[in-house]
């Protein structure tokens, strides 16, 4: 008598239901997008406060940056020279594309309230100020010394 090898039909289908039990349940937490857009978002508004930094120190001329529940916009924060066309206080800062550096919250995620801080051309920031987004799971803080702390 030859001796048979393999599974049963009754194994191959508790397999099969097992594996569906855990796709159902396990899956959508991997591609929730609302997370990936916090995220997003996140370092978005990140990679701005560190180019504000980076173009005063570059420029000499104070940037401002303030993130609110619409949006991020850089700003600069006083007169940068006296020519008619030197950036003027409240301008926005030009981006690569020749528009204003500005971007929407456009995923709107949750932020606990207006952030504002001023480089100056050292780099330092007036006033340090911290911002948290997505109820807490992101937290950004600008220190007086320019210092840049990111906690999730």
């Amino acid at each position: 008598m030859i001796k048979q090898r393999g599974f049963t039909i009754v194994e191959l289908i508790m397999v099969i239901v097992i594996l569906g039990i855990i796709s159902a349940v396990a899956i959508p937490r991997f591609f929730d997008r609302k997370t990936f857009d916090e995220r997003f978002y996140f370092e978005e508004v990140l990679s701005s406060i560190r180019y504000a930094q980076k173009l005063a120190l570059a420029s000499g001329c104070s940037i401002r940056i303030v993130v609110d529940s619409d949006g991020y916009r850089l700003t600069y924060a006083k007169d940068c020279g006296v020519g008619p066309t030197y950036p003027k206080i409240n301008d926005l800062v030009a981006d690569p594309s020749g528009g204003g550096y500005r971007g929407d919250n456009e995923y709107h995620v949750k932020i606990d309230k207006t952030f504002t801080v001023t480089f100056d051309s050292l780099g330092a920031a007036s006033p340090s100020d911290s911002v948290e987004f997505a109820s807490g799971s992101f937290k950004l803080a600008v220190h007086s010394t320019g210092f840049i702390e990111v906690t999730q």
